[in-house]
């Protein structure tokens, strides 16, 4: 999950409003198949990136001959949360990355 100095703030979409909520009522939310929105983001383009991966999760879900493993998936609060948007411009993910154990024989 990406840092903010600030915090997280977890929030569930309902009627085109934003409900803040726990952290353990966002999870909830995941796994009834609610619209969710994490703020928190270190800049707005990754929060926008956040927003579209948000939405296309959605649009998966609405489709009702979805399989019940994807949908299972896609519900998944682990799943969900865990998305990390990098910039491959950043130094520091990389040498994060480089001691990653899959890397390395």
């Amino acid at each position: 999950m990406p840092k903010n100095p600030i915090g997280p703030f977890w929030f569930i979409r309902e009627d085109g409003k934003f409900i803040q909520c726990s952290k353990d009522a966002f999870d909830r939310a995941i796994s009834e198949g609610k619209s969710i929105k994490y703020n928190g983001y270190p800049s707005r383009k990754m929060e926008k990136i956040a927003d579209a991966l948000e939405a296309s999760r959605m649009l998966l879900l609405s489709n009702p001959d979805l399989s019940p493993k994807l949908r299972s998936v896609l519900t998944n609060p682990v799943n969900v949360v865990q998305v990390e948007v990098i910039e491959v411009d950043d130094p520091e993910f990389w040498i994060k990355e480089a001691k990653n154990p899959k890397y390395q024989k």
